[in-house]
């Protein structure tokens, strides 16, 4: 399995209008910019990989959020062979699991604990006590 050093290196050569720097964090910035964490690992630099590829930058539900990172993750695991890494299922879902945690913990009603859910405009609707809010933390804030 490739260090994340020589992985980037192949990456650079393979993808020329990516642009790939050093962050706080593991993430694709549209057009075309990776940020990554020097000690992280290959598969989170694949998954950002795998946002760029799908072209998915843009969601209208949380719902819809979740689903692009497993696309992303499903991108990923594609690209594993390509660049010799090794794939981990169960890293693959416990990231996953931080936007479930998210998603679960946003939709639950302040007044009744309850889970509410998302309508087309963003705002969350309780059906029990007719509650309505929106989503106040992002994800990568949870």
């Amino acid at each position: 399995m490739p260090n994340l050093n020589s992985l980037l290196n192949k990456l650079r050569k393979d993808y020329p209008s990516l642009t790939f720097k050093p962050g706080e964090r593991f993430k694709y910035t549209p057009p075309a910019t990776i940020f990554y964490v020097k000690t992280g690992s290959a598969l989170e630099l694949l998954h950002e990989l795998g946002h760029y590829l799908l072209e998915k930058n843009t969601y209208t539900s949380d719902i819809e959020l979740i689903r692009i990172e497993s696309e992303a993750w499903d991108q990923a695991k594609q690209l594993c062979a390509t660049y010799h890494v090794d794939w981990d299922e169960d890293f693959a879902q416990d990231h996953l699991d931080t936007y479930r945690n998210w998603l679960h913990f946003i939709s639950l009603c302040k007044n009744c604990q309850l889970a509410g859910y998302q309508d087309e405009s963003g705002l969350y609707h309780c059906p029990m006590c007719g509650a309505k809010w929106e989503s106040s933390i992002p994800p990568e804030d949870f």
